[in-house]
């Protein structure tokens, strides 16, 4: 009387897509093994471990004098599996356990078919290679597996090209074990909507998911060591140290290569504090993130952030400063207020108490930008007259004295600025003319100028340069030339000044490269750049990958900032 199922032949190793050869073969038994050839039923054989794999010719087989006979039977994908059987034929006890598993046997991928993207990034930066999600194309068989043993020569173009890019870098690879990345592929210029197709010769082409390339528009060092970036469209990009969650990306990872800021937002302004980072909208609403110790985010709290939150108090900004431990905005209307850490008046409000949530500057001044520094902060109003408040030890505050302010001072010298920049102990300004002043601490020629002596006016940048504007860092400063050209003085130990050396400067010297910037940003010991064609650079220390290129490596000359 039938008691059992016995595989009498087992599943040999096979092709993917391909029977299995012999047909595998199922006996019905009786306890002694013998066939019972008056069995009748149905058994069917299923894969013990599928793992999304596809059985074909595994369905209710009908037993013929005892036996069922599986011809036609295959596995779609690669791997290793075993088969189990059920049945409808009737044993001698239902106690009894009939159902045996097969042997193991290995399906192998079949003759290389097709081409297939398995990794394609979704948004590149103009000009530079991803750092992830490189362009991967892989040799497949019909029923989509690695062709593991394929070499083939695999040849990448745009396919689609909204904006007329040019395609560079290596574009033809050999798959190695079937596989082909390349590493260095990059697009110039930003567009929506891009394609890439690839071919290899015996081959059908095949064409990519779309993705976009955006171009970088603007780049903000950090007063330590993270930066922020800006591209086309409004995502905001950080990299660098993430203690405190300044990199916004919901971790307190550090990151050598750019990561997207969590939360969607379309940014218009953006600007990277010493450990913390603040942001516009398109609609002038204020968002910040990390570090909030002493209310810096502005959000009534002072718990730290590793995502966007607003600024409360429903102000509507057109512009917004991250310092040290404190910001600053101006409204649409001119009205500049502060928040966070007012130790040495660096809010101007008159008092010297912290603020999570943001307080008027005193005076009434309207003004047009202000600058948010170490302990102090600098402001240019409408009509471009200077102006300063908070922390003078070093005479930052440009009012021919050392005396600390908690509300805003004017700048001597009569001089009528486009706009300042504010870091630590030094401050630095653009005339409407074109002409750069500094005034603070000179240490290391951080003023621009043959002497260290420290000024409490502002003095000329020595050299004769005619700037579009200059940005202050903690003992170094850069400026953009109104041609693009970039120059950097003071402090060199870690190769900020991007000149190929670390010989400190007291004049103006050019940056390596022969780049065209639009802007750069002074940090403490990095600076970074955007270039006109919307691709950042960056140079000087790098120990917590705040250059952005994938390395921990410092550079005396500019790098380009890795794509996300």
């Amino acid at each position: 009387m039938a008691a059992k199922l016995a595989f009498t032949v087992q599943p040999s190793d096979a092709t993917a897509g391909v029977a299995i050869s012999p047909a595998v073969a199922v006996e019905v038994q009786d306890l002694d093994g013998n066939l019972v050839t008056a069995a009748s039923g149905t058994v069917t054989l299923e894969l013990s471990t599928p793992g999304g794999a596809t059985l074909t010719g595994g369905a209710a087989t009908t037993v013929s004098n005892g036996v069922a006979t599986f011809a036609g039977l295959s596995v779609d994908k690669a791997g290793s599996y075993t088969l189990t059987p059920s049945t409808t034929v009737r044993f001698r006890s239902a106690s009894e356990t009939p159902l045996p598993t097969s042997a193991s046997f290995a399906v192998g991928a079949g003759a290389a078919a097709q081409l297939a993207f398995t990794d394609l990034p979704t948004t590149m930066f103009a000009g530079v290679a991803p750092s992830a999600n490189l362009p991967q194309v892989t040799v497949q068989d019909a029923q989509g597996n690695t062709v593991t043993s394929a070499t083939t020569s695999i040849t990448l173009a745009i396919a689609a090209n909204p904006v007329q890019g040019v395609l560079a870098g290596t574009t033809t690879v050999s798959a190695v074990n079937g596989v082909a990345t390349f590493p260095n592929l990059r697009i110039d210029a930003p567009g929506v909507g891009f394609t890439l197709s690839a071919s290899a010769s015996g081959l059908p082409s095949v064409t990519s998911a779309a993705f976009n390339v955006v171009a970088v528009v603007s780049v903000s060092a950090g007063g330590l060591g993270h930066t922020c970036g800006l591209t086309t469209g409004g995502t905001a990009y950080c990299w660098g140290w993430n203690n405190s969650g300044q990199l916004g990306d919901s971790s307190t990872a550090s990151r050598s290569t750019p990561v997207a800021v969590s939360g969607g937002l379309a940014f218009a302004r953006l600007d990277a504090g010493r450990f913390h980072n603040c942001g516009l909208t398109g609609a002038g609403v204020a968002y910040c993130w990390g570090s909030n110790g002493f209310g810096p985010l502005g959000d009534g709290s002072s718990t730290s952030r590793s995502t966007p939150v607003s600024v409360v108090g429903g102000l509507t900004f057109a512009a917004v400063s991250a310092g040290v431990n404190h910001t600053c905005g101006v409204t649409t209307g001119g009205a500049a207020y502060c928040w966070g850490l007012n130790n040495l008046g660096q809010l101007g409000d008159g008092t010297f108490v912290n603020r999570t949530s943001p307080v008027a500057v005193s005076g009434g001044l309207t003004f047009a930008a202000v600058s948010a520094g170490g302990g102090s902060t600098c402001g240019v109003t409408t009509g471009g007259a200077a102006y300063c408040w908070g922390a003078n030890l070093h005479g930052q505050l440009g009012n021919g004295s050392t005396t600390s302010s908690s509300t805003p001072v004017a700048v001597s010298g009569g001089l009528t600025f486009a706009a300042v920049s504010a870091a630590e102990s030094i401050t630095c300004g653009v005339t409407t003319g074109g002409l750069a002043y500094c005034w603070g601490w000179s240490a290391f020629g951080a003023l621009g100028k043959p002497s260290t002596t420290m000024s409490d006016t502002p003095v000329a940048v020595s050299g004769g340069l005619t700037f579009a504007a200059v940005s202050a860092g903690g003992v170094s400063t850069c400026g953009v030339t109104t041609g693009g050209a970039a120059y950097c003085w003071g402090a060199n130990s870690s190769g900020q000044l991007g000149d190929g050396s670390t010989a400190n400067r007291s004049t103006p010297v050019a940056v390596s490269g022969g780049l065209t910037f639009a802007a750069v940003s002074s940090g403490s010991a990095y600076t970074c750049g955007v270039t006109t064609g919307g691709a950042a650079y960056c140079w000087g220390d790098n120990s917590t990958g705040q250059l952005g290129d994938g390395s921990t490596a410092s550079r005396s000359t500019p790098v380009a900032v890795s794509g996300p």
